[in-house]
């Protein structure tokens, strides 16, 4: 949650990125250098979105696999840029020739160079083949637009909330096109002489990872949200297609020393790289969040679901009938906590205003009649803004629930409110991210001796055996270096 883009320029960033989102790429020279045009202006946008992974040897790493293997595509010598974003999701994609984004947390679950490379060659393939980059374009920033869930107030100061808990994916190119990128980006992987099966195998971490889901939800008595992605969503390279790409790279018997597989060597790259939230987003540790640079920490009820996005935090009950979000604002000097709130929610009905004292911060709270996502717009919504610092920190909260005009949880909300302060010296270390390390395991190594060292949760265990690629009943293999977690 550090992230200074308020709801309202969450949205203003979806459209931005729309605009400059690029079209199909043209088959002429200009068409090409318009697109590339476009995809770096949506590149800054994109960077203020996510956040740069600031750990320039792993950008370097990861590059350097990308040029090799676009090298071997049919657009050599473009300027391809391949981007590490600080975001802990499932995911990469191109906005068009020639950027290439590849998530954090997509890298955790990899386990090898030559499965890096068959996600990288695949979106290459994307730009390479032309495919109409202006529909995967809409269904990225649909997804920034799902998941930058906020409450609406009709005044135009946050965005709707209308799809939390909504399954955000990535509508793709569709099935004709998602095939020709597994087939051309697997003959460039193949040409630049990585193993041709390592795509196979990530096709098989994204089917663990939707196993993973169900089980999940079975558990939690919920539908299962399954991810729709890059691969799940067709069928992966049969032994045909293998076979094809090694005869289009012409290395049907493999290279002269062998088909590069590079296992311990990208486990040695992303060792250290950090697990789950980062530190520039606020480290949660339970239901308390705790964040260095803002030198901040907040709390939210222990049965709650805590959701620490780049730019918001979103906190809600388990029956989805009770929710929060935190927004970080600037806010200009002249005005005090009242006049700042109601600049943000004019043209709303406005009852129960009242200044507030918080932990030595000043601020103001009133509720709105209307806006809550959970009731279609209708039901009230409580707000809060605390200033600390030249910060402004707005707090939402709505219930399905209400009477008289008022949210039925609005004591919480108000008491939620009531937790945030400043550090102290002692709690800076809970500021710090969680990190992967690697380790050999030995014949009596097992997942369980690390599972304690995990981020608090549900299903620690299961994490664990999905980034080492052994959910749901693997064993670590002997000799062999694996993924823990500290």
């Amino acid at each position: 949650m550090i992230g200074r883009i308020t709801a309202l320029f969450t949205t203003l960033l979806v459209a931005m990125l729309l605009a400059f989102g690029p079209q199909a790429l043209a088959q002429s020279a200009k068409g090409t250098a318009k697109q590339s045009a476009s995809a770096r202006k949506a590149h800054d946008q994109i960077l203020k979105a996510y956040g740069l992974y600031e750990n320039q040897a792993l950008q370097d790493y990861v590059s350097q696999v990308g040029q090799r293997v676009a090298s071997k595509s049919e657009l050599p010598n473009a300027e391809w840029k391949f981007v590490v974003l600080d975001d802990d999701s499932i995911n990469a994609f191109t906005t068009g020739c020639c950027f290439i984004y590849v998530h954090r947390g997509l890298l955790t679950h990899l386990n090898s160079e030559a499965e890096l490379a068959s996600v990288l060659g695949h979106e290459v393939a994307h730009v390479t083949a032309r495919h109409p980059q202006e529909r995967m374009t809409r269904g990225i920033f649909a997804t920034l637009a799902a998941t930058a869930a906020a409450i609406y107030t009709g005044s135009g100061a946050v965005a709707d909330l209308a799809n939390l808990g909504a399954q955000a994916w990535m509508q793709g190119y569709g099935r004709e096109n998602e095939l020709e990128a597994d087939r051309l980006g697997l003959q460039y992987a193949t040409r630049a002489g990585y193993r041709p099966e390592s795509m196979g195998e990530v096709f098989e971490m994204f089917r663990r990872g939707e196993r993973f889901e169900i089980d999940q939800a079975r558990a939690e008595g919920r539908e299962p949200r399954i991810y729709h992605g890059l691969f799940s969503s067709h069928p992966a390279p049969d032994k045909r297609a293998v076979q094809a790409a090694k005869v289009s790279a012409n290395l049907e018997n493999g290279p002269a020393g062998g088909w590069f597989e590079g296992r311990e060597e990208y486990l040695r790259q992303i060792d250290g790289m950090t697990f789950g939230s980062s530190r520039a987003q606020g480290i949660l540790r339970g239901n308390r969040l705790y964040h260095a640079e803002l030198g901040i920490t907040v709390a939210f009820p222990r049965a709650w679901t805590v959701e620490n996005q780049r730019d918001r935090l979103l906190a809600y009950t388990p029956r989805r009938d009770t929710i929060m979000q935190i927004t970080l604002r600037d806010y200009p000097p002249t005005q005090s906590p009242r006049e700042f709130l109601f600049s943000q929610l004019k043209g709303a009905s406005l009852s129960g205003g009242e200044a507030i004292s918080v932990n030595g911060m000043e601020g103001y709270t009133v509720r709105t009649s209307s806006g809550s996502p959970l009731d279609g717009g209708a039901g009230p919504v409580r707000w809060v803004v605390l200033y600390r610092g030249k910060s402004a920190y707005l707090f939402a909260g709505a219930s399905r629930s209400s009477r008289g005009g008022i949210p039925e949880a609005d004591g919480l909300f108000r008491s939620v409110a009531e937790t945030l302060r400043g550090l102290r010296p002692t709690e800076y270390p809970l500021a710090e991210p969680y990190r992967l390390r690697m380790a050999t395991a030995t014949a009596t190594t097992t997942i369980d001796d690390h599972v304690e060292a995990m981020p608090d949760g549900k299903f620690r265990k299961e994490q664990l055996q999905l980034i080492n690629g052994i959910y749901p009943d693997g064993k670590l293999t002997p000799g062999a270096l694996y993924k823990a977690v500290e």
